[in-house]
């Protein structure tokens, strides 16, 4: 037993040992990252008292020394069979101070502290008179705790043995002993009897009162907490938002929390006066003020309620009108007028920096990645957390980055380590921090909550094996392929085929191995070499990291060097063009327009001038290159005819295998392998044709040989699968086509192409077609072609300079053919692959599996059953493991977050997203509200869509039904500057953004009104 020198300072001794009384043992350093202490918390409720400290302990006691070296420890030699009080009687007690005596495991306010040092009784404890009903708590746990009864103040019994329905109090386990009490244990420690020393604490404190201690309750009415649970500490930290950040402000050390003066509605309804002064005297130092919301409403761990009351900054802390203005004003954005609610007043900060929210897990899925939405440029706190920021940037770290990742901005550095106390402190790693940034890299908290949103984390440690995984396969990815050349390998999720924009960012395993057999395994690889490129054959184009797909942009970039190069200068303008993009990555959408060049130009020059002066490549090498493009281009003039041919029979063929009788099984397979065979490679050969006709009139306008309205004008002439779809339906409501036929026409069609849980038009005519029908109008006469015919003969002249094909007729055909025919062609491909998804669809109903199920099970599986390789006796049961096996992939790539363009292994740790530079269509400007159809239940209803810019996440053809709902414009997530939408909104003169990138989505999803101005290339939430 320890002794030490008697001192006039108070004494905490800490009971950490002994048997516990709630039935468990609960360690006081517990904590999410291994260094965050209950301990922390008990001694700073403490702090007023200045206790010296004395910690009786047995169970990791050790653990507790190492992280506490200034505390004074006393073992319990039998703590794992002993109750507290034989722990207590181990203690030496101070006989000239009062003595405080904890439990060490549970929490109380050092208001609660106080009351108990102003007791003159012998003896004062806490109770709780709200013990029933503070938390959900079994019968016989209410038995077994300790208990008191009291009188007035004065506790008439106390212990484990009163009745439960006789009790009026739960002990909580915080004591004071008076001098006179610490010198009577001290007296008498070694003629206590046994069956004392194996008492609870209460028990002790009872046989104290029989002989003759008065005993003082002090009531916390239920304001402490007991750790059973791992969220006890946190949701007694976390309060109203004045509340939480009053606790947290005296323990913080990597952040500063500012000082306040917060009250309640009732207390500014009857003294606001006196609370004015107290603003005035507390906050003195600041000039500026900001009024803030602190609602009992807000910032709960069921809902947050973010955003929805009113805060003001700026507020003129001398002008006592507009600060009783501004009260007022918080107080009046309240819906229930609840008294207790909350204003809170802090000084406004100066000299801000950087400002934003962090979520310290991904928001929608709970993955362990630090989310941090900041602004770094406007110098306001509240950019963010208004949608107000046009230079909106968002930081993703997971857990395990290094503290010094290259991804964290210099601004930023200090963040994360704040951000890792709070959660520390508090016992919890899901919460939602406002942060603010100023001169001299303070970092300021504005806001603590918890997320409102609960997740699943199960498969946190399989996602974590998946991401080293990943890291691992994007080293082994660095070796090139036998026919690709390049040092080293980038992928990502827009450029060439983007992924993205096609299958999404975490495809189901269906969808993914479609994509991959009928285009990316061979027929891209195929056509480009067809079409005069470098084959790069057997190269596959796509690859996936856990469960997020990806394009091999090395492979991609070969297939666009033209095979009259030799191997020496492919490698080394492949190697080039990887750098120029690792070096402006915000170009990984836009690849084929300013990265590598896929095709002639007529302003060719421009790449000729990067590639000599930028590059290095001498004069001769780059006539070379562009006079292999030059020869590709001028090729895709004429064979551009007998790839519209081949369509005709693409369709005949179709007709036959439609009307076969066959397996469900089988007929998808034939479906399947006949559209790859004759259709994905021929829309790969007309999609390419369509880049190098936009690419043409592109710059021609970059030279200023056609205007931008000549082009805008010529594209409104095509007449494209979908102005052939919008001009059936005003047939249809005119009484000259029927219904039925016009569902038999396009019914084929699905807003999600590859996915087999997404409804084909033919399966809900009445959600996608009926109301195309209904809104079937006469169009407007196309205006401004006068301006293209008057351009068209300078264009005509540029490509005769350019040495391509010049005359007018062949010209526009080819432009017209491609254009259209690459839409035409993925109309007709996709019949077979709609037809091949209804037949899997049956194939799983047969077994019982739903189609949610079927999109889990990979083709290649599906293959091999058809071959009967696999051996199996019960397909339903095979199907059904395939698809928990699907399942449990898509629970993992849910917790991984990835960037859209991966240049090195740290990538998979952490990344930057920055705003995408959007590729804007049309000239009007709109101003309308807003629908994200890529939020669950956005159509349901009656809703209409017509007038509205509508988000959609990816820019994929079977949301062409859009088209015919009268919409005001269009915003895409993913998408190029040629990509399939791109093309639909300038063929329909539609305003539209397409690619603004998922950080800019994430904000637009969350407006209800927006402006979208292409000309200006501008986006703005006006609500």
């Amino acid at each position: 037993m320890e002794t030490t020198t008697e001192s006039a300072d108070s004494r905490l001794i800490i009971l950490g040992a002994g048997k516990p009384y709630r039935g468990e043992q609960h360690s006081v350093l517990r904590g999410t990252n291994g260094h965050r202490r209950v301990l922390d918390w008990l001694l700073h409720a403490m702090s007023d008292v200045s206790p010296e400290v004395h910690f009786v302990g047995g169970y990791q006691l050790n653990e507790v020394a190492e992280q506490y070296p200034h505390l004074h420890y006393v073992v319990n030699p039998n703590w794992e069979t002993t109750g507290a009080a034989a722990s207590l009687l181990e203690a030496s007690l101070n006989v000239r101070a009062p003595n405080y005596v904890s439990f060490a495991d549970i929490l109380f306010r050092r208001s609660s502290v106080q009351a108990l040092s102003e007791s003159s009784a012998d003896i004062a404890l806490l109770v709780d008179s709200r013990w029933r009903h503070r938390v959900e708590r079994a019968d016989e746990d209410l038995a077994r705790c300790e208990k008191a009864n009291f009188h007035g103040e004065m506790v008439t019994r106390l212990g484990r043995d009163i009745p439960t329905e006789l009790a009026d109090a739960e002990f909580v386990g915080l004591v004071k002993l008076s001098q006179t009490v610490a010198d009577y244990i001290e007296n008498r420690r070694h003629d206590i009897p046994e069956i004392i020393r194996s008492e609870s604490l209460s028990g002790f404190i009872e046989h104290l009162r029989v002989r003759g201690f008065t005993v003082e309750a002090v009531d916390v009415a239920g304001d402490w907490a007991e750790l059973n649970d791992p969220s006890d500490l946190t949701r007694f930290i976390l309060g109203t938002k004045a509340q939480t950040l009053h606790r947290l402000q005296g323990m913080v050390t990597h952040s500063r929390i500012e000082d306040q003066v917060s009250f309640t509605v009732a207390a500014w309804s009857d003294e606001p006066s006196s609370i004015l002064s107290d603003i005035d005297r507390r906050l003195s130092r600041s000039s500026r003020l900001v009024v803030r919301s602190s609602a009992l409403s807000e910032d709960g761990f069921g809902v947050s309620n973010a955003g929805a009351y009113t805060s003001l900054l700026n507020v003129e802390r001398a002008s006592r009108e507009t600060l009783m203005g501004a009260i007022d004003e918080v107080i009046a954005s309240y819906p229930d007028g609840h008294p207790e609610n909350q204003v809170l007043v802090q000084p406004m900060l100066q000299n801000v920096v950087a400002s934003g929210v962090a979520f310290t897990r991904v928001l929608a899925t709970g993955a362990p990645y630090y989310v941090v939405n900041y602004d770094d440029t406007t110098r306001s706190t509240e950019s963010i957390t208004s949608g107000s920021s046009r230079e909106h940037k968002t930081l993703y770290l997971h857990r395990d980055a290094a503290a010094d990742h290259y991804c964290i901005p210099d601004n930023l550095k200090g963040l994360i380590p704040a951000l890792k106390e709070v959660e520390s402190l508090l016992d919890f790693d899901s919460l939602d921090i406002e942060f603010a940034i100023s001169e001299g890299a303070v970092l300021h908290i504005l806001q603590v909550r918890p997320i409102a949103v609960q997740h699943e984390l199960d498969s946190a440690d399989a996602a974590k094996e998946a991401l080293d995984q990943a890291s691992a396969r994007f080293g082994q990815l660095q070796s090139p392929g036998p026919f690709v050349v390049g040092s080293k390998a980038l992928f990502g999720v827009m450029p060439d085929w983007n992924p993205a924009e096609i299958i999404g960012t975490r495809p189901g395993r269906l969808a993914a191995s479609l994509y991959r057999y009928l285009i990316l395994d061979d027929v891209w690889a195929r056509q480009r070499a067809e079409y005069g490129y470098r084959d790069v054959r057997p190269q596959p184009l796509l690859t996936q990291f856990a469960g997020h797909p990806y394009i091999d942009i090395r492979a991609s970039f070969n297939s666009f060097i033209p095979a009259t190069l030799d191997d020496d200068l492919a490698g080394r303008l492949v190697d080039f063009y990887l750098s120029w993009l690792q070096r402006h990555p915000h170009l990984h959408d836009k690849v084929e327009f300013e990265v590598v060049p896929t095709c002639f130009s007529l302003d060719f020059d421009q790449w000729r001038d990067r590639l000599e002066n930028g590059g290095g490549f001498t004069a001769s090498e780059v006539t070379q290159l562009s006079d292999g493009l030059r020869s590709i281009t001028a090729g895709a003039f004429q064979r551009t005819p007998s790839d519209l041919q081949a369509l005709t029979k693409l369709r005949q063929r179709f007709g036959v295998i439609r009307e076969q009788r066959m397996a469900p099984l089988d007929k998808a397979m034939v479906l399947l392998e006949e559209c790859r065979r004759y259709g994905t490679c021929t829309f790969s050969h007309l999609a390419r044709s369509a880049f190098v006709a936009v690419t043409l009139l592109r710059s021609a306008v970059s030279r200023g040989v056609l205007s931008q309205q000549a082009v805008d004008a010529f594209l409104q002439t095509i007449r494209t699968v979908s102005h052939r779809f919008t001009d059936d339906a005003l047939l249809v409501r005119q009484g000259e086509k029927s219904f039925p036929s016009f569902v038999e026409e396009y019914g084929h069609l699905r807003p999600g192409t590859y996915d087999i849980t997404s409804p084909s038009y033919a399966e809900e005519p009445e959600r996608y077609l009926r109301p195309v029908v209904d809104s079937a109008h006469q169009p407007e006469e196309s205006s401004g072609i006068e301006q293209w015919l008057a351009d068209r003969g300078a264009f005509q002249a540029a490509l005769a300079d350019a040495g391509l094909p010049d005359q007018p007729e062949p010209v526009e055909a080819f432009l017209r053919g491609a254009i259209e025919g690459r839409e035409l062609a993925k109309f007709e491909f996709t019949r077979h692959l709609s037809l091949a998804l209804d037949c899997l669809a049956e194939v799983g109903m047969a077994h019982g599996i739903d189609r949610d199920q079927m999109a889990r099970i990979p083709l290649e599986g599906l293959e091999a059953l058809r071959a009967g390789n696999l051996g199996v006796s019960d397909v339903g049961q095979w199907l059904r493991q395939q698809a928990e096996e699907g399942h449990e992939a898509e629970r993992v790539a849910s917790l991984v977050e990835l960037p859209p363009l991966l240049v090195c292994p740290d990538d998979f740790q952490g990344f930057l997203y920055a705003d995408s530079h959007a590729n804007y269509i049309g000239n009007a400007r709109v101003q309308a509200d807003c629908v994200d159809l890529g939020q669950a239940g956005s159509l349901e209803g009656e809703q209409s869509l017509a007038g509205r810019i509508v988000l959609i996440p990816q820019a994929d053809p079977g949301y062409d039904w859009l088209f015919g709902h009268g919409i005001a414009g269009l915003v895409t997530m993913y998408g190029g500057a040629n990509s399939h939408m791109a093309i639909r909104a300038a063929e329909f003169g539609l305003p539209a953004a397409i690619g603004v990138g998922e950080a800019t989505y994430a904000r637009l999803s969350g407006a209800s009104v927006l402006e979208l101005d292409p000309a200006n290339k501008r986006l703005e939430i006006i609500r």
